[in-house]
């Protein structure tokens, strides 16, 4: 006679769970604000329009709706056009929560110059507009190698062949950032090295791990023609602690050459036209040379080398067009930095 209870028993204690389970309360927005008409209650501010960010100053910007909506706010370099952009679904932008520091979602970079504002809610079809002025360019996060907008970093060495068209000199006609650049390029027809060079550091105040620190370098080519088939760089990176000395017997820097603890990373094939910014984490340079504790350490790099490269031209080799082609590998703005890549910076 009992289990005649038990059904009637289990359906109480269920109805008593569900009712236990209501809130006098809700979280989030209600359907009414999200399904609502849209209202723009407080309109687009800039903290300031005439940012210095060579000083650090930031521009934050706000706006406040009455309802959450997914937004995009952009910032265009009128000169330049550099761009960045920024995205996210709530319903104002305050307290922080869109803050620029001056840099670029992708190449180029901005210059001084105006730049347009918008914020866009595609879903309402609304856009609002500013405008902003740069008056002070930003200092990139990170260790700086070289710029070239003031020579040759202290120290360089530099080394190429005889070949033809050789171009391993400093520019001004179209760098990257700043006042210079340097190029390197030519032809050679009996070897696949045209040239290199070598740049003494110091990074011992380096302290993140191999994984948390970035190369960062704008690759120039195509601005001849056609590129030159399989051009590409090497980039060697020294954690010997030899002294850095001209070594003509392996024509550069004694540190690159074997026994001494060397890494290295290509950028292979340069087939684009124009500037390229490369961003490669020291993790994916490979062992070069054995030496040392063969542990990729920030701190103990001592030397770098940028080393231009392409397919020969000669009978013997495959690609006989480069007797026609000139190899341009320029670079320019090389700089390491520390826990993200340098567009990775806000």
């Amino acid at each position: 006679m009992r289990n005649q209870f038990i059904l009637p028993g289990v359906a109480v204690c269920a109805v008593l769970a569900l009712f236990g389970c209501v809130k006098d309360g809700y979280e989030g927005p209600s359907l009414s604000e999200l399904f609502g008409e849209f209202e723009i209650i407080d309109s687009l501010t800039l903290s300031t329009t005439s940012p210095n960010f060579s000083i650090d100053e930031t521009v934050e910007f706000s706006a406040t709706f009455n309802k959450p909506v997914n937004w995009q706010l952009e910032i265009q370099g009128l000169s330049s056009g550099g761009s960045k952009a920024f995205s996210g679904f709530s319903q104002n932008l305050e307290n922080g929560a869109v803050v620029w520091s001056g840099t670029s979602s992708s190449l180029p970079f901005f210059e001084l110059e105006d730049c347009a504002v918008s914020l866009n809610v595609a879903d309402e079809g609304a856009v609002l507009h500013d405008t902003l002025t740069i008056t002070g360019l930003v200092n990139f996060d990170g260790i700086r190698v070289a710029d070239f907008d003031a020579g040759l970093p202290e120290g360089a060495l530099v080394w190429r062949q005889d070949g033809g068209n050789m171009t391993f000199e400093l520019a001004d006609d179209n760098p990257l950032l700043g006042a210079g650049y340097f190029k390197m390029g030519g032809k050679v027809g009996w070897d696949w090295s045209l040239g290199y060079i070598d740049i003494p550091v110091d990074f011992s105040d380096a302290t993140v791990a191999a994984s948390e620190f970035y190369l960062n370098l704008g690759v120039l080519s195509g601005t001849g023609g056609i590129p030159a088939t399989d051009q590409f760089l090497n980039i060697s990176i020294s954690e010997s602690d030899e002294p850095f000395d001209d070594n003509q017997a392996n024509n550069g820097a004694d540190v690159f050459g074997a026994g001494n603890e060397v890494y290295r990373h290509q950028i292979r094939p340069i087939d684009w036209n124009g500037w390229e910014f490369i961003t490669v984490p020291y993790t994916d340079f490979e062992v070069k040379h054995e030496g040392g504790d063969n542990i990729r350490t920030p701190g103990d790099i001592t030397a770098i080398r940028i080393a231009c490269q392409a397919c020969p031209f000669n009978a013997s080799a495959a690609c006989p067009e480069n007797a026609d082609r000139d190899v341009q590998t320029d670079v320019d703005f090389l700089i390491f930095s520390e826990y993200t890549d340098l567009f990775g910076q806000e």
